[in-house]
């Protein structure tokens, strides 16, 4: 009996970490730039917008205020491709990324701050046919 609750053990232990990734835990916003169709750059920074994005296996959370005014939250599913990760909204505050799917080449970058290591998470895509790109840095746990 002890080796059948030893492997089952031993097997969750294997799915829990084999789920995990380079993206799971906490990230928040720094920055982004958003080019719209007709061209028009638009800026933020974590000064006006304040974002919190939560991803665990193959499950995320975002939600997003601004100027203390909250914006809204989305939620779904969460995928890896290669360099490419998509986010499968499933539910939110915004009807019109209901049901979408969004795919961004990301990537991170560890660099050292005031004696600590600082992981940053960057992307690019379209989402609505604006092109997006960010920076978000991992909160310390």
């Amino acid at each position: 009996m002890n080796l059948i609750k030893g492997l089952c053990l031993t097997l969750a232990l294997f799915v829990s970490n084999a789920i995990a990734h380079q993206y799971e835990g906490d990230w928040q916003f720094i920055k982004g730039e958003y080019k719209t169709p007709s061209g028009e750059v638009l800026k933020a920074d974590n000064a006006t917008l304040v974002a919190i994005k939560t991803v665990k296996g193959d499950k995320f959370a975002l939600n997003n205020m601004q100027q203390g005014e909250f914006l809204g939250y989305l939620a779904g599913k969460f995928t890896i491709d290669g360099d490419n990760y998509s986010e499968h909204i499933e539910k939110g505050t915004s009807n019109e990324h209901q049901g979408k799917v969004f795919t961004f080449k990301g990537w991170l970058e560890t660099k050292q701050e005031h004696g600590q290591e600082v992981i940053y998470w960057h992307h690019k895509g379209l989402v609505n046919g604006t092109e997006e790109t960010e920076v978000w840095r991992k909160l310390a746990r």
